[in-house]
């Protein structure tokens, strides 16, 4: 594996592409989910492996909190916040890959979370910087050990175990989460976003490889906002269309 552990000062240098993306990102489409030069500062954070070690009291309160937000039930809940932490997890990796294959490395002792009380309500920050470079088989692999078995898979059986959530739609998530970063913000970096998320979904392979169509994204499974008392579909829902041909979702 192509992970190199460096100096601050190196990884730093190696991340600033992505870093300065994220500061122009934040400057004209308001505050992200990810904190700036994915630094933790202040107080408030929680590890992901915390989050993730049963009794799950920590993540039971998101649950819940994210429950009351949306006035849905806990499985819904579960879905919806999931939704966000994978988002937010992924836009990092998704985004160093399509600027210049130099990702940071997220793992579940040093992704860190925070909820403050503005939006998006969610910030997500590492407390060590490593940074994965090679090419798109071994970028795939990378990120597939570590994103996703590492950090991901351990808190979809955490949200299963708490609300019998489906695995296969949080996978979901995480699948749009790695290609949506690629139509949304780097259009102008890539000359086929569709390609280039089905080549990024492929190299990383089972979870997330067939969870999405492609090149015009849409999920295989439903998020569960739609079923959200008014809640309107998603514009990568798989319900739309068999809603809008009357046969039902």
């Amino acid at each position: 594996m192509n992970a190199t552990l460096v100096g601050k000062v190196a990884a730093e240098d190696a991340l600033e592409p992505l870093f300065r993306w994220m500061r122009t990102a934040a400057d004209s489409d308001g505050p992200l989910g990810v904190a700036p030069g994915l630094r933790a500062t202040g107080d408030g954070w929680s590890t992901a492996a915390e989050l993730a070690t049963a009794p799950h009291e920590r993540l039971g309160v998101l649950i819940a909190e994210a429950g009351r937000r949306w006035e849905a039930p806990p499985h819904v809940a579960a879905a919806l916040w999931w939704k966000h932490f994978s988002y937010w997890t992924v836009l990092p990796v998704a985004m160093g890959w399509a600027l210049n294959r130099r990702l940071p490395v997220l793992t579940a002792e040093t992704t860190m979370l925070r909820t403050p009380a503005a939006e998006p309500r969610m910030q997500i920050a590492i407390s060590e910087l490593r940074v994965a470079t090679g090419d798109v088989d071994e970028l795939g692999t990378i990120i597939g050990a570590t994103l996703l078995r590492d950090l991901h898979a351990p808190l979809i059986d955490a949200l299963h175990a708490l609300t019998m959530t489906g695995r296969r739609g949080l996978w979901g998530s995480v699948a749009e989460a790695l290609a949506d970063p690629l139509f949304s913000f780097a259009g102008d970096i890539l000359d086929d976003p569709g390609a280039a998320a089905r080549t990024l979904l492929e190299s990383i392979g089972e979870p997330v490889a067939d969870l999405v169509d492609l090149p015009a994204l849409r999920r295989r499974t439903c998020c569960l906002w739609v079923t959200l008392p008014g809640g309107d579909a998603c514009p990568t829902c798989c319900v739309t269309e068999r809603r809008n041909t009357g046969a039902g979702a």
